[in-house]
């Protein structure tokens, strides 16, 4: 307020009328010295009010210079609520424990393929040495869908708790990529992005019923992964672990597809 004080002398008493923006009441009336209340209100402005945060949805009027000549101002307001965290809710009972590297260029670019963060790893391919690990996690995975789950919705189930896979580690495959594109029938490789960046040595395959992605260096591929997927992917995955001597994992409905021996 140096400023308004420095044009406006000493400071001004504001008579201040609070409304509650939900029902339209006036909850208080307070006499406030001009130097504490901001010079407008036209940014977010939150304020304490008998122990709770208020904030200020309109001012009338919004700035100080005018309601230093009204001698009035009308704060409507609205009550901050907070989340008690043992409220929050996850959508996934279990996220990786590892994440990639970004990048600010991509390997291919013939498409782009483009993912949130939680959901890395979720549909995987492992060597079949990790079958150890694997139930591992799928114990925990399965305590936290028996005991941690609430229904939001008739279509949508969330989880009190979420489990962050930390026995699995890293799949370190050694699938060539040459192969891959063969037993898909693919011949484009597209960008990998996560919130908009791309990943560091990421790729993306399409057939016309999944979108797989990874991590590939110097032709090796030693993450893959599905994206998307549709009815028909289950005989893609069935092929590629039968091809590859691979074990597939969902690890949301804690499925393994294994080879046909």
């Amino acid at each position: 307020m140096g400023i308004l004080n420095k044009i406006f002398g000493k400071s001004n008493t504001i008579k201040v009328q609070f409304i509650d923006s939900s029902n339209g009441n006036v909850f208080a009336i307070s006499e406030m010295p001009l130097d504490q209340l901001p010079e407008t209100f036209e940014i977010q402005t939150t304020m304490h009010l008998n122990d709770e945060d208020w904030t200020v949805e309109e001012a009338i009027p919004p700035s100080a210079k005018e309601f230093l000549q009204t001698k009035n101002l009308t704060l409507k307001m609205s009550k901050v609520e907070y989340m008690d965290p043992k409220d929050l809710l996850y959508t996934l009972p279990t996220i990786s424990n590892e994440t990639p590297r970004r990048s600010n260029s991509s390997l291919y670019n013939d498409f782009d393929y483009s993912m949130q963060e939680d959901d890395w790893r979720q549909i995987e391919f492992l060597n079949k040495s990790s079958f150890p690990h694997i139930e591992i996690e799928i114990a925990k995975i399965e305590k936290v869908k028996l005991n941690d789950s609430e229904e939001v919705n008739s279509e949508f189930t969330a989880f009190k708790n979420c489990h962050v896979r930390d026995t699995i580690g890293e799949p370190n495959l050694v699938l060539d990529v040459i192969q891959l594109n063969n037993i898909l029938k693919t011949e484009k490789m597209g960008s990998l992005k996560i919130s908009d960046e791309f990943v560091e040595n990421g790729f993306s395959l399409k057939t016309e019923s999944t979108t797989f992605y990874g991590i590939i260096e110097k032709g090796i591929v030693s993450q893959f992964c599905i994206g998307e997927f549709s009815d028909t992917t289950a005989n893609e995955i069935q092929n590629l672990v039968n091809e590859l001597d691979l074990l597939f994992v969902g690890w949301y409905h804690c499925q393994i597809i294994s080879s046909n021996d």
